[in-house]
């Protein structure tokens, strides 16, 4: 996945993972790499889990099962990159980021309908609506089966908690 490898050594993705972690939040909900790519992964296994990716493929014209696997890789590695600016201003992290994922991608050789693709899914993952994009539900699911939530000890101050998807019970659906 030669795209994403570039996307992850890109120096504005690097700078904005850094603000991240400068940034204050909640202290369980850490929006470094690891999360981002436990994202990136969950979302790609929802997609093969359901037999999607072939519909993935052909309802957005994508080239073929590589670059599927990187379109959705690099939602996931995108989803969280503006958090720091929600910490800092309390603008919506999730429109932000779709704004800094328009800039980073093309610099990763994602074509512009790709980006376009990714920037929607970014822009919609944090809000769970019925005209969602395919993408932008399954990085939504993702980013709730992500965190692990249940026995967190900072539950009772986390804003998510209370509308997560994620039981135990869920993990097997």
């Amino acid at each position: 996945m030669k795209r994403v490898e570039i996307l992850v050594n890109d120096t504005l993705y690097n700078q904005y993972l850094q603000r991240n972690k400068e940034e204050e939040g909640p202290q369980a909900c850490q929006n470094d790499f690891r999360h981002h790519m436990d994202v990136a992964r969950i979302t790609y296994i929802l997609v093969l889990e359901h037999n999607d990716l072939n519909y993935f493929i052909k309802e957005h014209n994508l080239s073929g099962r590589l670059a599927a696997k990187e379109v959705i890789y690099a939602a996931g590695l995108l989803h969280d990159i503006g958090k720091w600016q929600e910490y800092k201003t309390g603008i919506d992290h999730a429109s932000f980021g779709a704004k800094l994922a328009r800039e980073i991608l093309p610099r990763a050789f994602f074509n512009p309908s790709e980006v376009e693709l990714i920037a929607r899914a970014i822009y919609e993952h944090s809000n769970i609506s019925s005209n969602m994009s395919f993408l932008g539900e399954r990085l939504h699911r993702a980013e709730n089966l992500a965190r692990i939530c249940f026995n967190c000890e900072y539950a009772e101050e986390c804003p998510k908690h209370h509308c997560r998807e994620l039981t135990v019970s869920t993990l097997d659906y």
